[in-house]
């Protein structure tokens, strides 16, 4: 029987592997020939503050685990205190759901390419703001990036949607720990020298990567730039995995290499150690959100220390759902079953053109992401659905 869900998961994939065969696909030849103007805006740098995470633990000061954010940061922001997720028939709250909303702007923005319970592969049918900013500007894939969590293969098919007028051709790069790997394993493959015992290891390791994602994509088929990318990175880590930090800490070292060796003009970092709370262990929620935190202090101390992004860039901050509150619960916060609590959510923003210490408190939506950051990029956000986030611009 003919199997939709999977062919347009193989088509799918057909059209990235197709794109990155050859040095220009004919779309990105005809993509060359029309004149676009160069970006001379702001950089915008995106953070997914992930893994589901509530109010209480992160912008109630007098509660909060992520300090620098609300002691340091809000004073140079506009926070969106009462942002939403809607209660739409079928919007799910969780993580690569929450991340569609964000970059898409609209609800029912995807397709589950996957035919498994458990396992979700997302595609949006909408573009994605990677796609409306490089369709409209002169812009390099590497310079558009998605730094994604070591085990959320999940979120690796959200680069780009099927919408025909957008696609493969304007995708954003994703970097993470998974796509070392996948490329590490096929390097030594074609190196050799492993015994029989290894070699077929590695090969049900990589095979098993590859069904869980559209990005996993022959090394050498992978932009120069990328491929210089992930060879400075294994010289300097190695191949055993045990040199370089683990989980959100490994996704803000991926970021700030991203930054000083590939210099992205938007990017979005999607950290998710919040989320190992579905374990039942408290404290890795609030050590996930107090890692984050650090995180995001990392970042914006190399944004201020490096002259292509110092006070050129603008930072938004927003998560990917919320979390329950269930008194029944040993652990309120355990989960987030599409309840009210993990539809409540929060944004802030700042840098370059935003206002400073504004407090919103009135409801906005999730989805007025895209087009707030289309409008400081300066590109249409034609299939977004959100209001424009205005009380944040100076």
């Amino acid at each position: 029987m003919f199997d939709k869900t999977l062919s347009r998961r193989q088509f799918a994939k057909s059209c990235l592997l197709a794109a990155a065969a050859a040095p220009l696909s004919q779309t990105e030849v005809l993509s060359k020939m029309i004149s676009k103007p160069q970006y001379r805006g702001p950089n915008v740098i995106i953070i997914r503050y992930g893994g589901g995470v509530r109010r209480q633990e992160t912008i109630i000061t007098e509660k909060t685990h992520s300090p620098y954010m609300m002691k340091v940061l809000a004073d140079q922001a506009t926070l969106f205190s009462n942002m939403e997720i809607s209660n739409m028939q079928d919007v799910e709250t969780s993580h690569a759901q929450g991340t569609a909303y964000i970059i898409t702007g609209r609800y029912h923005s995807y397709e589950n390419l996957s035919n498994k319970p458990i396992g979700e592969i997302l595609q949006p049918n909408v573009p994605t703001l990677f796609e409306y900013f490089r369709k409209h500007y002169d812009i390099d894939v590497h310079e558009t990036l998605i730094i994604n969590g070591e085990n959320r293969l999940e979120d690796e098919s959200l680069n780009f949607g099927t919408h025909h007028m957008f696609g493969v051709q304007y995708r954003s790069e994703i970097l993470s720990y998974n796509k070392f790997k996948a490329y590490l394993y096929q390097t030594k493959l074609e190196e050799g020298g492993m015994d029989e015992k290894q070699e077929a290891q590695i090969r049900k390791e990589l095979n098993e990567m590859l069904e869980k994602s559209l990005e996993l994509v022959d090394p050498k088929k992978y932009p120069k730039r990328i491929q210089k990318f992930w060879n400075k990175w294994r010289a300097f880590y190695g191949d055993t995995g045990l040199l370089n930090p683990r989980g959100d800490r490994l996704s803000t070292e991926i970021s700030l290499w991203a930054m000083k060796h590939l210099r992205p003009k938007l990017m979005m970092i999607n950290y998710q150690d919040p989320d190992y709370v579905h374990w039942g262990i408290k404290s890795q929620y609030t050590r996930g959100i107090s890692i984050i935190d650090h995180g995001i202090r990392q970042i914006v101390n190399a944004v201020d220390n490096d002259e292509f992004y110092r006070d050129n860039t603008v930072f938004v901050i927003v998560p990917d759902c919320g979390r329950d509150n269930n008194p029944l619960m040993d652990i309120p916060y355990q989960h987030h079953f599409n309840t009210q609590s993990s539809r409540e959510i929060f944004a802030m923003m700042f840098g370059t053109g935003i206002q400073e210490g504004r407090v919103i408190d009135k409801t906005v939506d999730q989805t007025s992401i895209t087009k707030t950051i289309g409008e400081i990029m300066g590109f249409k956000t034609s299939e977004a659905e959100g209001e424009l986030l205005r009380e944040a611009f100076i």
